[in-house]
């Protein structure tokens, strides 16, 4: 009978320990990692799902980097039109002051596959969301083109009397060039545009390094990749795309843009294991 207890307690105990094995590769550990990289800084957490498998999420934020440059008026060419080309040198609109900043914030979930257990090289699928605005664009104080739209209601009353001015040729309505577009102010007297592309962004990416560390407390990770994120579009203040109005030859610039439907990523992580 004895014999037969301490067969039984053997075996149970080594049915726990086996169980014990299992389960130790199946969220026994959370490492937290800090990341820098192209897609910003900022930082996650990761669990091993088996020791092929584990699952990173967190967050990145790219720095709120500020651009100032300045756009053209395009005005007129023909002759003018109740003292409007005088009225817009006098409110120095010959170069407009814009400001433009990054705005790419992100969430993102990743799955790390390790098809070779010891080695520390791993695929990468996942996804990026969050913002879809990531490059806004705007004049630098506020009301600066309210002397734009007060031209432009000149305009419309003099082409209102073409036909009682001699020798008058219709004139366009004015505004900031942007490319082959032209981007007119609002009521208030200030414009603004962004880039936009999808919330949700799947990415794919190759790498070395864990998530996880294993047998010590800190690694490093290294990873290159794709962030998909569709066709980029230009929308001005009144949410009017910019695409949707060029012809096939025109606007170069930002049809460019609108190709661009990848974003490279490479991204450095520096991660400790908590338990």
């Amino acid at each position: 009978m004895k014999k037969t207890l301490i067969c039984l307690a053997v075996a149970f105990m080594a049915m726990t320990s086996a169980t014990a094995q299992v389960d130790k590769r199946l969220f026994n550990h959370l490492a937290v990692g800090l990341d820098v990289g192209t897609t910003g800084i900022g930082a996650d957490v990761a669990v091993p799902c088996t020791k092929y498998l584990d699952i990173e999420a967190g967050f990145m934020i790219m720095p709120k980097i500020k651009i100032s440059t300045s756009l053209n008026l395009d005005r007129f060419n023909y002759q003018d039109v109740n003292g409007v080309s005088q009225m817009l040198d006098q409110n120095s609109l010959k170069d407009i002051p814009i400001e433009g900043k990054l705005n790419l914030v992100n969430g993102k979930l990743m799955f790390n596959a390790y098809p070779f257990p010891k080695s520390s090289f791993h695929v990468t699928v996942g996804a990026y969301f969050g913002s879809s605005d990531i490059i806004e664009v705007e004049n630098t104080k506020p009301g600066q083109l309210s002397p734009i739209n007060e031209a432009n209601a000149m305009i419309r009353e003099a082409n209102a009397k073409a036909d009682q001015i001699p020798n008058y040729t219709i004139q366009k309505e004015i505004g900031l060039e942007l490319d082959d577009y032209l981007l007119q102010p609002d009521a208030n007297g200030n414009a603004s545009a962004s880039l936009k592309v999808n919330g949700f962004k799947p990415y794919v990416g190759l790498g070395v390094g864990r998530a996880v560390p294993g047998r010590t407390r800190l690694n490093f990770k290294f990873d290159i990749g794709a962030m998909f994120w569709g066709s980029p579009d230009i929308v001005d203040h009144n949410g009017h795309s910019l695409m949707s109005g060029l012809e096939s030859e025109a606007g170069g610039g930002i049809r460019f843009i609108r190709k661009l439907k990848v974003y490279p990523v490479l991204n450095f992580r520096l991660s400790g294991r908590i338990f």
